[in-house]
């Protein structure tokens, strides 16, 4: 059984970094689409026995997921750590934490990082495993078993501390990098290169519905 937790700001706080070519309207409609992709992803993994999502609940549409609600965002951490002391999640074999900002992430991609390929089910002994950006620097996804094993340490420079600190606990630390857990959507050059490749994913569609993709294509 592996639960998966998608910590989320609070609509009027994310993507602040965008604030340079999205109004805060256009920001909160992307990332409510980044969020179907993702959880759609989620919904197509094979070992993904249920969905949890930290957020304040504004503007979240029902789904298949299961609200752990944080009316005030505290930190990342602090929405995993309040995921995790959720019976239902600390009951689980392990967890994947996974950002709400992934447009490209698959099933598939799932699938290889809880590591199904290799074994059906949750790991059975301690196991950690890291999905780093595609800077290097920053961690776009992390599958702890037991849940509790260690806290998360997000924020710059987080795929280097994720690393050191699952090395003090399990014997093997894995390093996975399926092609759509690496992009993640923070800055305008980010979202200008997510436009370019074009795709039929949900945030390609709130683009294109928006009118921002002709827009981001004209930005330089």
């Amino acid at each position: 059984m592996v639960a998966a937790v998608v910590p989320m700001k609070n609509l009027d706080q994310a993507k602040s970094r965008l604030a340079p070519l999205l109004s805060a309207e256009e920001r909160r409609g992307l990332v409510l689409a980044m969020l179907t992709d993702v959880l759609a992803a989620l919904e197509s993994a094979r070992e993904i026995t249920e969905i949890f999502v930290v957020s304040d609940g504004e503007g979240l549409e029902s789904g298949a997921f299961t609200l752990v609600p944080e009316p005030v965002n505290r930190g990342y951490d602090e929405a995993v750590a309040t995921a995790v002391a959720d019976p239902r999640v600390a009951g689980s074999g392990a967890v994947l934490v996974l950002p709400g900002d992934l447009p490209l992430v698959t099933g598939a991609d799932i699938d290889a990082l809880i590591g199904v390929d290799r074994a059906a089910g949750a790991p059975s002994d301690p196991l950690i495993r890291i999905a780093p950006a595609r800077d290097g620097d920053g961690t776009n996804a992390l599958l702890i078993a037991p849940p509790g094993l260690m806290p998360t340490r997000f924020g710059p420079g987080s795929f280097e501390r994720h690393r050191r600190a699952a090395e003090d606990l399990v014997s093997t630390v894995e390093i996975v990098s399926p092609a759509g857990l690496a992009f993640d959507i923070d800055t305008p050059q980010d979202l200008r290169e997510f436009s370019a490749r074009g795709g039929a994913t949900n945030t390609q569609g709130f683009l294109k519905r928006a009118g921002l993709a002709d827009r981001l294509a004209m930005v330089q």
